[in-house]
């Protein structure tokens, strides 16, 4: 078997989600991986290569890599939905989630879903907008807006460059390689529709005041204000969450700092007697 292995499943609504694993081999504990917008699944990179000793799954939510475009709203809880497809397709019963971003909310929302499914979360950075005023959302909302005008003229580098910047500097460019910037100008065209699905995510303070699954919060210590209130939020609503900081990294963690974000997944597995 290749090191990391290309695969797809076909949803039952006919949408095929693509993924890769690595190190599927028996006993090893099974990590689901949900990235960011945008990013796509090297997000994980620095994961799934440093810590061979998992059994590492991760999707392309639809619109990312190869998986099928979004429809024209997707939503939160049918990302969840395809990410258990997945563990469906790899027969596993039960695995350990994490997710950035993006996939921070998804993967809460699977455990709120389906909590026998997951072993224990990590979340860096999830955002429920509904959660804290209506001035984060608007935020959100003004940022997707403005990515998707540039988008419907075509400017697509331009819509790039409002999520990219703040991030990782205006000199992006010259920053990544040209098939990682090949696939965050494909992944971008879903990106303002992903914000929207942010945005509309409300799973209710019922729902995650009585979830319980093992769950971390983290945050970079750099990430920009709206991240950190999001994220301290969420930590805020899940009674039974411990939040912990990714020292010199921003929202991106797991690639911005991945010896202190590895450091802090195993230091909670091993808690958790997983690792």
């Amino acid at each position: 078997m290749p090191v990391t292995e290309q695969k797809m499943v076909v949803t039952p609504d006919g949408a095929r989600i693509a993924y890769e694993v690595r190190e599927a081999r028996p006993g090893l504990l099974p990590i689901l991986a949900l990235h960011g917008v945008l990013v796509g699944t090297s997000n994980w990179v620095h994961q799934m290569l440093r810590l061979p000793q998992f059994h590492w799954i991760a999707p392309s939510f639809r619109g990312h890599g190869e998986s099928s475009e979004t429809d024209e709203t997707p939503e939160i809880e049918q990302a969840a939905l395809d990410a258990l497809a997945v563990l469906d397709a790899e027969a596993v019963e039960q695995a350990v989630v994490i997710g950035n971003s993006l996939g921070a909310t998804v993967a809460l929302a699977l455990a709120l879903l389906r909590p026998e499914r997951v072993l224990a979360l990590l979340l860096a950075e999830p955002s429920i907008p509904q959660l804290i005023s209506d001035q984060a959302g608007q935020r959100l909302t003004k940022q997707a807006a403005r990515a998707q005008a540039f988008l419907d003229a075509g400017q697509i580098d331009e819509a790039l460059d409002i999520f990219l910047t703040p991030r990782v500097g205006a000199d992006w460019r010259r920053k990544v390689g040209s098939r990682r910037l090949a696939e965050w100008r494909h992944n971008v065209l879903s990106t303002p529709r992903w914000f929207e699905a942010v945005n509309a995510f409300n799973p209710g303070p019922g729902p995650l005041a009585s979830l319980d699954v093992p769950t971390l919060i983290v945050y970079g210590a750099n990430t920009q204000r709206t991240y950190k209130e999001l994220t301290q939020a969420v930590a805020e609503a899940l009674p039974g969450a411990r939040l912990a900081v990714v020292p010199d990294a921003g929202h991106g963690s797991p690639a911005d700092n991945p010896e202190a974000f590895n450091q802090i997944l195993l230091e909670f597995l091993k808690e958790l007697g997983l690792a």
